[in-house]
């Protein structure tokens, strides 16, 4: 991406004046007798509002009927409403389908109060007969299509459930395939409610209460009139609109604050949120400007206000004073204010929201938040004595670096995962400092090398590749570019960051250029936060663009620790050279090529620890290129945009490992057994493949033994050690979790080419020791009377593991579809299995072309042994055998191609297709790495103690 064009770009603002502004309306938003808001307005909310008719004492049959208005103004052509909450003008939900429970929900609740309306009689627009029958066509269509493993909206599980029995005493009745696995959620849900009703009717809040239109016909709406807050339930129009409706006696402080919470004409998503407003505002800007200069605005004046609500609640914080509190809000609140000079614990915190393996935002929940346990660790951090808190620090530093290691960015109250990965850069790199200091003497060295170290630099590279060409984050979205300038300027004080810190400056530089070009924009709420649809707070927008457009890179010093930790993934510049001669990194930026250097070094630590597992024991040779596995595979996954997480990639590694290991065992021991013939080994894993606990991680070695290795005639036992020596990575390989997440179908396909790949193995052994016996000095003839075409689709194709390779990414990339097939049809299927024969092909013609002369050294088959080789080449002429077989990989790559391109254009999910990308990228680059010395390549790390 090209430097921003300075001769174009707008006139740079006074920031530090803009922030001080910023202060000051967040003084008056509190000091005021009706608390102001900067929330977004919700379209949800506002459908509920509509319905809500006048008392007898108010003129009109509608409460707010401005609030239909609104709705029917942002009905889409397509019939739904579009998951922003804008108008149509603005959006079609058909270019934005990422947003689909957002759509989902809006769209049943506009419905609703449409059938609501039509049956009144009463203020009915002409068209709106015609109106509901578009919305009811655009809700089945969404729902047919919905991914409900990927809806994070509050309360979805209880809404959409409700909505549908409500829609359907119209006569509108809806199936869909996740109907079934939604109604298991709803029931588990109101099943707990049922259980204890004093979670609902007692003196304490509950979240529920936040979604009280979900339970029309559940609940008892007198009994929970004593929650009210400010007239709310729990600051939510929606659920206020539901419990005015319901309730047996008219109440006039609920009609108070829904006129309150219209804005003007809509219902903003939740109010009052002052609170929540002023300190997730205050964060960014006391981090990024001298607090001397906030203070002459007010700041000691709102830190009064913060403080006085926290003591309130006995140390605990809330969106609103006197709302339920929870331990985001919490540790946020104590981080500011010690910021500012105060002097708060975290004592309470620990005790109500700490658990086995993380921190719980609400004491109650159905899933973690990954940011409330960053903002958790800001805060443990930034106290006085930090090593008090060690446990927790330790705890937290483990479940963020888990969810990094998982994929797990994606947090339940914020649509974009560069929030959380802003926030888990800023914990982690003000963790490291705190180690390097000596804060923290006795924190675990390994966690430093194996986890912490690598998320902050892979999360950083990540964000990297992420910006769009104009300069932004996400969807062209303000706050979403200043979480990320605000991550990369965090991490780039990391020593490892040397090699791509000219990337990190001009990626931060660019994302400036582009928030410059919509400063009048700052102040606009960008819907970037989750309730029970995507929200935005437009004073938090301002204040996170303020301090993006602000923030200096950390100057931190990390210590003589830390740089010892960095120095061991510190790649030579003569690596780096060499390696980057490579075709593969022909069209790479120098930079990505340094990383994808560096991550390969970081993930060393961890391949070595996880392939023990699967380790062969009794290989006579260590696997060419062995420790470059990480490296390359981290090189397709970047060069792709794949962005396969670090479990898939290491995981993936694992299996690579394997399979050399495999090759090797094979023609090391196996081709030294005298005596032990080909049908008595392939017996051995059939009876493996027949073991009923395969499927599950083995406990201990001798599991599922059906025959004890002392007993029985010494060939017996030969064959049992074979056995014993196999079965481990065979069951690694079929019992990974995300294995076991795939598809029935999926993991049948992964069993079969597990065991043709071992049946390959054994082939290719013999057929080499019958090679050996035959061959005639300065004499190639292949010992198969296979065709070459026909074996190296075969036996050669299993022998090289690239089909079962295949099998097994496609399982961990599907892990997370709901037990769906990968390939969701017959024909995605043919193609799928195609491509997976030609790259497997492709990358048996590539290995032999580099190795040529060491298979006739070593005695192993090579393609150019075939028959078909010899009709253009004298018996000693290798190099036109070789030139044909190059002329044989490159129609192999051409067929690979068509089938990848077949495959692209059916519909197959993207996060398949893009692993797939980087399946066939690893296919090229091995075959390169293949061709060169093993001293120009390999890598070295020192080992960790």
């Amino acid at each position: 991406m090209d430097a921003p064009n300075s001769a174009s770009s707008p006139q740079a603002p006074d920031l530090d004046n803009m922030a001080k502004a910023l202060v000051q309306r967040l003084l008056a938003s509190f000091a005021c007798e009706v608390p102001q808001s900067s929330v977004s307005e919700s379209i949800y909310n506002t459908a509920w509002v509509s319905m809500i008719p006048s008392p007898p004492t108010v003129v009109g049959y509608w409460l707010f009927p401005q609030a239909f208005r609104f709705i029917t103004e942002r009905q889409l052509e397509s019939g739904g409403w579009s998951s922003f909450g804008i108008s149509a003008r603005q959006l079609s939900w058909e270019t934005d389908g990422m947003w689909e429970t957002d759509g989902i929900i809006n769209t049943m609740a506009c419905l609703l109060a449409l059938l609501v309306r039509q049956g009144s009689g009463s203020e009915v627009p002409d068209d709106l007969g015609k109106r509901i029958l578009r919305a009811d066509g655009s809700l089945r269509q969404m729902l047919q299509s919905w991914d409900l493993g990927s809806s994070d909206n509050v309360g979805f599980e209880v809404l959409i459930p409700a909505h549908i029995v409500m829609l359907g005493k119209y006569g509108l009745y809806y199936e869909f395939p996740a109907r079934p696995r939604l109604m298991t959620l709803y029931e588990q849900k109101m099943e707990k409610i049922q259980q204890k009703p004093e979670s609902l009717y007692g003196k304490d809040l509950s979240t529920s209460l936040y979604g009280l239109e979900g339970m029309i016909g559940q609940v008892d709406f007198d009994l929970v009139a004593h929650h009210k807050l400010y007239g709310s339930m729990l600051g939510n129009p929606a659920s206020t609109a539901a419990y005015l409706m319901n309730t047996s006696a008219w109440d006039v402080d609920a009609e108070a604050y829904l006129g309150r919470a219209m804005v003007p004409d809509g219902a903003v998503e939740i109010y009052p949120s002052n609170l929540f407003e002023i300190t997730w505002a205050l964060k960014p800007l006391i981090e990024a400007f001298p607090t001397d200069a906030l203070v002459s605005s007010g700041l000691d004046q709102i830190a009064d206000f913060v403080e006085k609500a926290f003591q309130a609640q006995e140390g605990f914080s809330g969106f609103t004073p006197g709302a339920i509190v929870d331990s985001d809000s919490t540790s946020s609140t104590i981080y500011i204010l010690n910021q500012l000079g105060r002097d708060l614990t975290a004592g309470a915190l620990i005790s109500r929201y700490e658990s086995l393996d993380k921190f719980r935002c609400y004491s109650v929940e159905r899933t973690p938040s990954p940011s409330a346990n960053a903002n958790v660790l800001k805060m443990l951090l930034g106290l006085s004595d930090p090593s008090r808190n060690s446990t927790q620090i330790i705890k937290v530093a483990n479940y963020l670096c888990d969810c990094w290691f998982q994929g797990e960015h994606n947090d339940k109250w914020n649509t974009t995962p560069h929030y959380t990965m802003m926030l888990s850069v800023q914990a982690l790199m003000l963790l490291l400092h705190n180690v390097g200091r000596g804060s923290l003497p006795h924190f675990p060295r390994q966690l430093l090398v194996t986890k912490i170290i690598p998320l902050l630099f892979g999360t950083t590279v990540e964000t990297l590749q992420k910006q769009n060409d104009d300069g932004s984050w996400g969807s062209q979205s303000c706050e979403t570019t200043a979480y990320a300038i605000l991550c990369l300027s965090a991490a780039a004080p990391l020593p490892l960051c040397e090699y791509i810190s000219t990337a990190i400056q001009l990626a931060i530089d660019n994302g400036r250029a582009f928030l410059l070009q919509r400063i009048k924009s700052w102040n606009q709420p960008d819907l970037v936060w989750i309730s029970k649809i995507a929200y935005g707070v437009g004073v938090i927008t301002e204040a996170f663009t303020l301090a993006a457009m602000r923030i200096s890179p950390y100057g931190q010093c990390f210590g003589q620790i830390i740089e010892d930790v960095c120095h061991l993934a510190k790649p030579s510049l003569d690596t780096i050279q060499k390696i980057s001669q490579l075709p593969f990194f022909a069209g790479m930026p120098h930079w990505m090529a340094c990383a994808c250097i560096v991550e390969g070094y970081l993930h060393l630590p961890l391949f070595d620890a996880a392939r023990q597992v699967v380790i062969i024991h009794g290989a006579v040779k260590q696997p060419r290129h062995f420790n470059i596995l990480p490296f390359a595979l981290m090189a397709c996954s970047r060069s792709t945009g794949a962005f396969l997480t670090a479990e898939v990639n290491l995981d993936f590694m694992v299996m690579c490992a394997l399979n050399y290991e495999l090759d090797h065992y094979m023609e090391d021991i196996i081709g030294g057994f005298q005596g032990v013939e080909a049908h008595e080994v392939e017996k051995v894993v059939h009876e493996i493949f027949e073991e009923p606990c395969l499927h599950r991680p083995m406990t201990s070695p001798t599991e599922c033994t059906t025959e004890h290795e002392e007993s029985g005639t010494q060939r017996s036992r030969l064959l049992e050690k074979i056995k014993m020596t196999l079965r481990p990575g065979i069951s690694w390989v079929l019992s990974r979790p995300k294995v076991l997440s795939a598809s029935k179908y999926d993991q049948a396909l992964l069993r079969r080419e597990l065991k043709a790949s071992y049946m390959g193995q054994i082939t290719s052994v013999y057929e080499s020791l019958s090679l050996a016996s035959s061959r005639k000095p300065q004499h190639s003839s292949s010992p198969t009377r296979e065709p070459y075409h026909e074996w190296v689709h075969t036996t050669s194709s299993a022998h090289g593991a690239g089909p079962v390779s295949f099998a097994f990414l496609t399982c961990l990339l599907g892990a997370s579809m709901n037990g769906q097939d990968c390939f969701h049809s017959a024909e995605a299927k043919y193609l799928a299995q195609d491509l997976s024969m030609h790259l497997a092909s492709l990358a048996r013609m590539e290995n032999d072309i580099g190795s040529v002369v060491r298979d006739r050294k070593e005695n192993n088959l090579n393609s150019v042994d075939f028959p078909e080789f010899d009709s253009m080449a004298t018996e000693d002429d290798l190099q036109e055998r070789i030139e044909q077989l190059k002329r044989v990989a490159a129609y192999e790559r051409e067929c690979s191609k068509v089938a990848f391109a077949r495959l692209s254009g059916l519909g197959v999910n993207d996060k398949v297709m893009k692993g797939l990308k980087a399946f066939c990228h690893a296919v090229d680059l091995f075959g390169q790495i293949y061709k060169m010395e093993d001293s120009v390549i390999s890598l070295r790390l020192e080992r960790c103690s």
